[in-house]
């Protein structure tokens, strides 16, 4: 069984800012990218749980320690299950240039960066301790930046491209996102949406 959890901020975002702004007005991405939000991501596993009883327990957990989300400048949300998978890795192999003007459809991407695979053994042992005496078994804790990446594509095959093209850093002209040396990149999600929906 595995929770995730999104933790956004509710005050300006100014490292969103600075990369909204680093791939339009430099990189050249204007036009063609139509939106970025960042979140935290965390993935909470434990292998036998119930998930009222998984979910009621962590919710206690985030309230009892700031490790997670600063309540005073952060909201969290629980994901439905199985809302996100695992994934596919982002490569270098997968990079699109960046096309002249924008084309096609909107396709919305959501992007986990985390460093060295997102592994926290700290959270584990300590947030580990406090469940087992509710009854779950925690066994893996996660976490990573989470981009909602919306831009224009004319197919998904390009809108996937496109998507490890602006993330993938391979020098300072090309890509931001991600540091492919020490990161990791894996795209959870791509879907054509219409503007009505992600303006909703």
């Amino acid at each position: 069984m595995r929770l995730d959890l999104q933790v956004k901020l509710t005050t300006i975002d100014l490292v969103r800012a600075t990369a909204w702004l680093s791939l339009t007005e430099t990189l050249g991405w204007q036009g063609i990218l139509e939106g970025l939000t960042r979140y935290d991501l965390w993935r909470f596993e434990s292998p036998d749980a119930d998930l009222a009883a998984f979910r009621a327990a962590l919710d206690v957990e985030l309230e009892r320690t700031s490790s997670y989300y600063n309540p005073n400048k952060q909201a969290r949300e629980f994901l439905t299950e199985n809302t996100l998978g695992d994934g596919r890795r982002l490569a270098l192999a997968d990079t699109r240039p960046r096309p002249e003007q924008p084309e096609g459809d909107l396709w919305r991407a959501l992007v986990w960066v985390t460093d060295e695979g997102g592994e926290r053994p700290d959270l584990l042992r300590a947030s580990g301790a406090q469940l087992r005496a509710r009854g779950v078994n925690l066994t893996s804790v996660r976490t990573g930046t989470l981009w909602d990446i919306r831009l224009h594509a004319q197919d998904e095959a390009h809108a996937r491209g496109f998507v490890a093209g602006l993330a993938l850093s391979r020098d300072r002209r090309k890509g931001l996102l991600l540091n492919p040396h020490y990161q990791e990149g894996h795209l959870l999600k791509l879907e054509a949406v219409s503007r009505a929906t992600m303006e909703a």
